[in-house]
Formats: C-alpha cells, sequence, structure tokens
C-alpha cells in the first residue's frame, strides 16, 4: 500500500516538475518591450520597397466596409541578418487606412510592424500619417507623420509568431496589443482624434477596395493591406517574413472575421487614397509561397527573396471559413514603462492537471476501501 501510494506521488511530481520546466523553458520570464527613438517608419510615396496582400471584399474590388478593430501575426523564420546592409532592416505588418469624417480630402495610414535590424534585434513600431490628396490647380499632395514609437523587444527569437492588433474605441483612441509564445503584452493608447487637426476622424479603420476617378485616372485603393517593406532591397535569399491569419473585428467586442479573399499588390501601386500609397516602390526579386503554392494551409504568405518579383493581382488565397474569436485584443498600458510580457497557465494545461489530482485521489479511496480490517491504518467498523 505504502509503495503503491509512494509511485502514485511520485509520478504526480514528476509530471508537475516537467510542465513547470517545459513552460520555463518554452517562454522565458525575461521577455520585455523598452521604448527607444530607433524608429523604423513605413513611409509613403518613397523609394522603399514593399509588398503586400491586401483585403478582397468582392471580385469587382469596389466594395468598403468599416472595422473597429484588425489582427496579424508575423515571424522570421530562416532569416540571417548577417546578409543585412550594416543600417538595413525588413518588417512585416499591417497597413491600415482611416478617413476624415469632415473633409473628403484627408486620410490616414496607420502601420504596426514587426521589425528586424543587421544586429538582428526585433522591434515593434507603430505609427501615423495624415495625408492631404491634391486639389489641382490649388495644391499638390501633403503627408504628415503625425506620431511614432518603437519597442526593442528581448527575449524571444525571430522565427517566433507574435500576433500584433489595433483597435478603435467609442472615445478616439487607438489601442495596441501583442501577443507571442503564451505571453500578452498591453501596449498603450493613442489619443488620435485628440491630435491637432485629427479631431473629425472616423473612429474606425476601413477594409475591402475602392476605384475613385474614371478612365484613364483611376487606380485602386486597398485599405487593409499586410505585407513588407525595408529600408532598401534586401538582395538576398537569407531572409524570409511570413505573415498569417490577417483578422478583422466589425464591431467593438464583436466577432473576429478572416480575411477570406487575398490578392497581392507592389509598392508601386499600394494605394491608401487617390494620391498616397504604402512604400512607394515594388519589391523586385521578392516573391512569395502561399495556398497551394505550396502552401497547404490558407490565411498566410511567407515573403522571401529569390530574384524573382511577386506580380500584383496575384490570388494569394480564396476561402470561406467559419468566423475565428479565439484572440482577444487587452487593455492598455502607460507609454513610460518597460513592457513585460506576462504568462498565464494555459486552460488545457489546468485541466490535465486537475484530471491528475482526481484521479489520485480516487484511485487512494479504493486502495483504502480494499484495506485489510487487521489494518493499523483502518479502524474496525
Amino acid at each position: 500500500m505504502r509503495a503503491n501510494r509512494r509511485s502514485f506521488f511520485f509520478i504526480l511530481l514528476t509530471i508537475l516538475f516537467y510542465f513547470v520546466v517545459f513552460e520555463a523553458r518554452a517562454t522565458p520570464d525575461n521577455l520585455q518591450l523598452m521604448p527607444t527613438e530607433t524608429h523604423h517608419v513605413a513611409q509613403l510615396n518613397s523609394n522603399q520597397p514593399y509588398v503586400a496582400g491586401y483585403d478582397a471584399l468582392t471580385p469587382d474590388l469596389h466594395t468598403m466596409k468599416p472595422v473597429s478593430a484588425v489582427l496579424i501575426t508575423v515571424s522570421f523564420p530562416s532569416t540571417d541578418t548577417r546578409h543585412f546592409p550594416s543600417a538595413g532592416w525588413i518588417g512585416g505588418g499591417l497597413f491600415v487606412q482611416d478617413q476624415d469624417s469632415r473633409f473628403g480630402f484627408v486620410d490616414y495610414g496607420f502601420y504596426m510592424m514587426l521589425v528586424i535590424d543587421a544586429a538582428s534585434d526585433v522591434f515593434l513600431d507603430v505609427g501615423l500619417h495624415q495625408t492631404r490628396e491634391s486639389t489641382a490647380p490649388i495644391q499638390g499632395p501633403t503627408a504628415e507623420l503625425l506620431y511614432a514609437y518603437t519597442w526593442r523587444i528581448s527575449g524571444i527569437t525571430p522565427s517566433t509568431p507574435i500576433t500584433l492588433g489595433a483597435s478603435w474605441d467609442s472615445d478616439g483612441f487607438v489601442h495596441y496589443s501583442l501577443l507571442a509564445a503564451g505571453f500578452n503584452v498591453t501596449l498603450p493608447p493613442v489619443d488620435v482624434a485628440g491630435l491637432p487637426n485629427c479631431e473629425n476622424i472616423h473612429r474606425q479603420f476601413w477594409s475591402g477596395n475602392w476605384k475613385p476617378g474614371t478612365f484613364p485616372f483611376a487606380h485602386y485603393v486597398h485599405y487593409f493591406q499586410f505585407g513588407v517593406v525595408s529600408s532598401e532591397i534586401m538582395a538576398n535569399d537569407k531572409w524570409s517574413v511570413k505573415i498569417s491569419n490577417p483578422r478583422l473585428m466589425k464591431k467593438p467586442e464583436g466577432e473576429w472575421r478572416q480575411v477570406d479573399t487575398a490578392w497581392s499588390t507592389q509598392g508601386d501601386i499600394s494605394y491608401i487614397d487617390w494620391d498616397w500609397m504604402w512604400g512607394g516602390a515594388p519589391y523586385t526579386g521578392v516573391y512569395a509561397q502561399y495556398y497551394q503554392n505550396p502552401l497547404t494551409n490558407p490565411y498566410e504568405v511567407t515573403f522571401f527573396y529569390n530574384g524573382q518579383t511577386l506580380l500584383s493581382g496575384t490570388v494569394l488565397w480564396e476561402s470561406k471559413s467559419p468566423k475565428d474569436t479565439s484572440t482577444a485584443l487587452t487593455p492598455p498600458a502607460d507609454f513610460s514603462q518597460i513592457f513585460r510580457m506576462t504568462e498565464t497557465m494555459p486552460f488545457s494545461i489546468q485541466m490535465v492537471l486537475i484530471g491528475i489530482v482526481a484521479s489520485g485521489m480516487i484511485c487512494l479511496s479504493k486502495q483504502r476501501r480494499k484495506t485489510k480490517p487487521d489494518s493499523p491504518f483502518r479502524k474496525p467498523l
């Protein structure tokens, strides 16, 4: 009896030790975000190379809808930054448009990127451009970077998938969120509606597409894009950027919707309004793996350099699936602090441990019932 009991508790302690050690090794407790002034800005109408996918709501690319939040997952698999230029960097992330409710010629471009530089340091960059379309012959197009914030992420490898999220609230704040390896980081809100000349901004992002103007001057606008931008063309095959599961939420606290259909665009036609586009230059020499070429799962694309250029209008995936409600954004924090990732033991592990303990209690109870009457551990009836 005693030998069986000791054996049981030894097995239980071994399992508990395994979970504790495995979790500590898989998700180090020194993960943190440190604010830095080393910004990596996704520019507009520049010479930055850019390639991306976008949400194609309808085949005619003439449907747009408001959304309250967007999500995307980014990682850098098989990336060796020793081949980067000394000041070079590559960013992968989400690029989404908003509009002014009063002035039709004023728009906004939000970016949220995971960035890796030549030293293999990983960063989170967020920023906002305000654009003004041209009103010929009165004035040409203008743009202003309203804010740019950067955090250096330590304690995680570049190949670790990190989910980036941005959402609006009704008070005019944009909230940022980051999820990685079982950790949850809350990022600070930005009072966008309180910024100078931004009081009329819609409290929402836009998804889908539009075609302003008429032939031969018209072009397509893609409101929600997800792709890659870099300081310059990284003409080597030692890097890749994987982007997966772009999602949108129509209403606050609503359900997440996968981007069911995604097509590609290049930086010379990646318009967010009549005049302005992300990047500004095509990412020549960069190709992609996507659904059925050769990936077997939809909702993901991996960009990499091999000398071939991904054509604009390539169908990255076309699929219909149930709505995804698995990821939730978290409350914001304060700008001035170092953001440490906090971990909660997954619910599945908790249930396993509860089951083990419950099984042990039942086992011991049965063994007690089978104990002989003359046992010193059992009182006679």
